[in-house]
């Protein structure tokens, strides 16, 4: 590993401490934190991990997602000798690591793959080996098969179109009811189409559509409260690491509430009051 401008060796890890050696011979011991918290600090010959791709095997479907997972009690079974790892049980001789190599026992898989009736080869099954090793299963299902799902669903989308138009027509205004968007979507649809050419999805319908379209970006409810939502941050949703203490501070920037004294009641308190014309009470 690299630290400080030089290449060390790990000896021990001793609770929240690791014990080095450098190249030079000369020992270091670093809290851990502090190491993995260097701008510096990188493993070398390590390979590069990469974030898992959360929520991108439920996009599957379930035949690919089922291949997926065939496929990787095969892969594990090649090498470690047990489909599913951890349960006990003893390798069956054709991939038993301590009777056979790992080109013998990646014939064997292809070779029982083939005689069930899914055509493989040993080029495959080290393929598919490496897969796993980089991405985990999602490394072992056909990723052209996983649906991108859109938040407005099958809506037509020149309705889509015109519940965005009247939604951002409302902007910093009060949005009403969503019976009278949904009369201000059917105007905008017979002006833009004609009578009847596009219909007006049916009120629950109409209702889900709308608020996939404008719940998290405040263009439904009052004027205030579309201000109020606007202003807001975006949250932390990617995966966030904090090493230290105060590393990661959160503020909290809501409106608060303010309180107003009468003038006597501040003087008494000691605060200074301001006055209409611009002048200072004490």
């Amino acid at each position: 590993m690299r630290f400080e401008d030089r290449s060390w060796t790990v000896v021990m890890l001793e609770g929240a401490r690791v014990r080095l050696v450098g190249s030079d011979n000369s020992p270091a011991t670093v809290l851990v934190s502090y190491l993995f918290a260097a701008p510096d600090f990188e493993l070398i010959g390590a390979p590069r991990r990469q974030v898992p791709p959360f929520g991108l095997l439920e996009e599957l479907s379930v035949q690919a997602r089922k291949r997926g997972e065939a496929w990787e009690r095969h892969v594990r079974e090649v090498e470690t000798g047990l489909a599913v790892p951890g349960q006990g049980g003893v390798p069956r001789a054709e991939f038993d690591p301590a009777q056979r190599t790992v080109a013998e026992r990646e014939e064997a898989k292809a070779a029982e793959l083939t005689a069930a009736g899914q055509p493989t080869s040993a080029v495959t099954v080290r393929r598919m080996r490496a897969r796993y090793r980089e991405k985990g299963l999602w490394g072992l299902v056909d990723q052209r098969t996983a649906r991108r799902r859109s938040v407005v669903g099958r809506a037509d989308e020149r309705v889509v179109a015109a519940v965005i138009q009247v939604l951002e027509a409302q902007r910093e205004r009060s949005s009403g009811t969503l019976s009278r968007l949904r009369r201000m979507v059917g105007w905008v649809l017979e002006e833009a189409h004609g009578p009847g050419v596009v219909e007006v999805p049916p009120v629950t319908t109409f209702n889900r559509l709308v608020h996939a379209l404008a719940d998290g970006h405040g263009l439904l409810g009052s004027a205030a409260q579309q201000r109020r939502r606007t202003s807001r941050p975006d949250p932390p949703f990617t995966p966030t690491v904090a090493l230290r203490p105060g590393e990661l501070v959160m503020l909290d920037r809501s409106a608060r509430a303010q309180r107003v004294l009468p003038s006597r009641l501040a003087r008494a308190a000691g605060y200074q009051v301001v006055t209409e014309g611009g002048s200072r009470m004490s």
